[in-house]
């Protein structure tokens, strides 16, 4: 739980941190006439959310997440709820006008719309594409590596995309970074630490879980740094390929 929240409330400085900031600075300072729209995209996992909650606290950017129960409708509250409106009312007509209006006050400020891939299939992500057109509001969609296959379907869309970011696994720079916020008061070896990453495939919730995995072998054992053996070898690190069941009647 300790490193957890290490986590979520001290986010490394990792390299899809770098990448989403600028982005947004990308899509906010651009030049006049330029599209505003922005895409953020790669494999569960790899810390896009967390880069877009970081990116949002030094943009001041409105922030909302989709499911896959997502309408037009509950989008709009969502978004009007982030930018002020207590209690959105009205028809989803009614709502775009009062979002243009108060996206345009503050065209500094973007909308970061998370989990995007859960709507970019539906005809009503055209909606985003309004809201951008007549706010001129920089808009930043964040979704799993086939939003930007999605969104082709919906040409008005892709095409007013100012640039497509990919996020990126972990590599040793980052696994480092990673230490330093979830575990910082134990040390891994060299061993365990190119386990993981081959491992996990550089994925940072999975080395995340791991090294909060090492802090609790370290105060288990009582040792300094945790090496391999320690960990339990490389049968004990959570991968991407689900553990393998224990035979029956196994002890």
């Amino acid at each position: 739980m300790m490193a957890d929240s290490l986590y979520v409330n001290r986010p490394a400085a990792l390299k899809n941190v770098a990448l989403f900031s600028a982005l947004i600075s990308k899509v906010v300072d651009r030049h006049a006439g330029l599209p505003g729209l922005a895409c953020f995209h790669g494999a569960s996992g790899l810390g896009k959310t967390k880069s877009a909650i970081f990116g949002a606290n030094q943009y001041r950017a409105a922030y909302v997440e989709c499911g896959q129960l997502t309408t037009a409708r509950s989008l709009l509250i969502s978004i009007l709820r982030e930018i002020g409106v207590v209690k959105p009312r009205g028809t989803a007509t009614d709502m775009i006008e009062e979002a243009v209006e108060l996206l345009a006050m503050d065209r500094q400020r973007p909308l970061i719309i998370d989990e995007a891939h859960h709507v970019a299939h539906k005809r009503f992500v055209d909606v985003i594409r309004e809201l951008h057109d007549k706010s001129l509001a920089p808009i930043i969609l964040i979704g799993e590596e086939t939003l930007p296959k999605q969104l082709e379907g919906h040409e008005r869309v892709h095409n007013r995309m100012l640039d497509w970011v990919a996020a990126i696994p972990c590599d040793e720079e980052d696994f480092r970074q990673l230490m330093k916020s979830v575990c910082p008061g134990i040390g891994i070896s060299a061993d365990l630490a190119t386990a993981m990453l081959e491992k996990t495939r550089g994925n940072t919730r999975r080395l995340v879980v791991n090294l909060a995995k090492a802090e609790e072998c370290a105060a288990g054992e009582g040792v300094d740094t945790v090496d391999l053996k320690i960990f339990g070898g490389i049968e004990a690190i959570v991968g991407v390929k689900a553990p393998a069941p224990r035979a029956w009647g196994a002890a």
